[in-house]
């Protein structure tokens, strides 16, 4: 067995840290909870305004510009939270200038991206009726840039917020900014009863957080600057952040690319609905994941204390195998539920394809562990489970369409997830975390939740 590696931060102390993750992973959990039961609301209004077709065209601009910016992602605010250097103000000056160049380029990037879709329209490139053929997705994609330019004018307090654990103001921010975005997204709605709504709430909602980033946080503000040692330090830990972002974008979204070239409109849209309350769950958990798991075990390794790191990992494994497995099994049994008591008939579909999308949850387990590698500085690791996912998709997933329409297309994506299992559980393995400890939860943990699961199916069932 290889030798941990640790990170080059000589920290002599970490105070309190099991009472700093204890506070930060409450109020983000709050913060979470907040933030999807106001989605969750605002879904309900807009599926009443909007026809399914809006969600469609929607989705499918939504993630082709989150693909640009993975596609862009040079691990900036991973480098401010990891740096010994992370609270100097000419590294974040130099973190903040890059952040702006990039926001230049991605704009750039989504206008050519928006044009070059026009062009694959107008040659016939994609089928009749599909989402990339409709005429307004490059409009849509179009206003997307100017999305991309205020976002890379963010403060750089909100990475070093994330680097103090300070949870409670980034809460509030994004509290705050959401409300700001679901009042004006339904207004225009209510106005338009167009696609357009979505856009415009999406635009004042990247404004706000852009301009309160800087007077909600803490932190000192710092001016754009360029310092060559710390462009170097960044990019020298972000060029392994840029392959991951990549493939791990094509692997967590790259079935949205499949599937608008494979499904109508209206479909793609139902499909987003459920893929929506999907990621409601999912983003209680990798909130925690990216901001509390990460920061903490890195503090933990700094002490070069092996045992401590072990514990710190294994109990979070651990809570998060019995929560993940939980989840899935209530999803899997009981999730069409959801969309029955919630939607209208339109999207009635979305029921079995949120039951489909829970069993991935369990797949999500070993997001822990890709935080361990990312912060004993392997990031090559997550590459590599990502680009199995990638290629899981790539196949499965045009595969199980073919076999069997949509529910195949679906019941592919699942599968996928599950084809970085094996590497992940080599790298416990060779780092001697495979045990007993860190693997017996989670059948635990989906065992109680397809239990859970039936029962309220059977309940709801026979009470409606």
């Amino acid at each position: 067995m290889e030798a941990m590696q640790t990170l080059p931060i000589p920290v002599n102390s970490v105070p309190n840290l099991k009472s700093r993750m204890l506070r930060a992973a409450g109020w983000l959990f709050a913060g979470n909870l907040s933030a999807q039961v106001l989605r969750l609301a605002s879904s309900l209004i807009l599926t009443r305004l909007l026809v399914p077709e809006a969600f469609g065209l929607m989705a499918a601009v939504s993630t082709l510009y989150f693909g640009l910016l993975m596609f862009s992602d040079l691990g900036i605010w991973q480098s401010v939270v990891r740096s010994r250097r992370g609270d100097d103000p000419r590294f974040l000056g130099t973190a903040w200038t890059m952040q702006i160049l990039r926001g230049v380029v991605l704009a750039l990037g989504v206008l050519s991206l928006a044009l070059l879709v026009r062009f694959g329209a107008t040659q016939n490139w994609f089928a009749d009726g599909t989402v990339y053929a409709d005429p307004l997705l490059p409009w849509l994609m179009a206003a997307f840039a100017v999305c991309a330019l205020i976002q890379g004018f963010e403060s750089m307090q909100l990475a070093t917020a994330q680097r103090d654990m300070a949870a409670r103001p980034m809460v509030r921010l994004e509290l705050v900014t959401q409300l700001a975005t679901i009042a004006i997204t339904i207004l225009v709605a209510w106005v338009t009863r167009s696609v357009w709504a979505l856009l415009a709430g999406t635009l004042a909602g990247a404004f706000l957080k852009t301009a309160l980033s800087y007077t909600m946080l803490p932190g000192r503000r710092v001016r754009p600057c360029w310092d060559t040692a710390s462009a170097h330090e960044i990019i020298g830990f972000g060029k392994w952040i840029f392959i991951s972002s990549i493939i791990g974008f094509l692997a967590l979204q790259g079935e949205k690319l499949i599937l608008g070239g494979l499904l109508g409109v209206a479909a793609f849209g139902v499909f987003s609905i459920a893929s929506n309350l999907f990621a409601a769950v999912v983003a209680l958990y990798s909130t925690l994941n990216g901001r509390v798991i990460f920061t903490s075990l890195s503090l933990v390794l700094n002490q070069e204390d092996r045992p401590a790191l072990v514990r710190v990992y294994t109990r979070m494994q651990q809570l998060a195998d019995l929560v993940l497995g939980l989840l899935s099994g209530l999803l899997l049994m009981a999730g069409h539920w959801i969309v029955t008591l919630l939607y209208d008939a339109r999207y009635a579909d979305a029921g079995w394809m949120l039951q489909c999308l829970g069993l991935g949850l369990l797949a999500m387990r070993h997001q822990v562990l890709e935080q361990l590698m990312f912060a004993l500085g392997q990031p090559g690791w997550v590459t590599a489970n990502n680009a199995l996912r990638t290629l899981g998709l790539a196949v499965l997933v045009p595969a199980g369409f073919a076999l069997a329409g949509a529910q195949g297309a679906l019941w592919g994506v699942v599968a996928s997830q599950f084809a970085s299992w094996p590497l992940s559980l080599y790298f416990k393995h060779r780092e001697g975390l495979l045990n007993g400890s860190t693997e017996r939860w989670w059948p635990v943990g989906i065992a109680l939740g397809v239990g859970a699961g039936w029962s309220v199916d059977s309940i709801l069932a026979w009470l409606l």
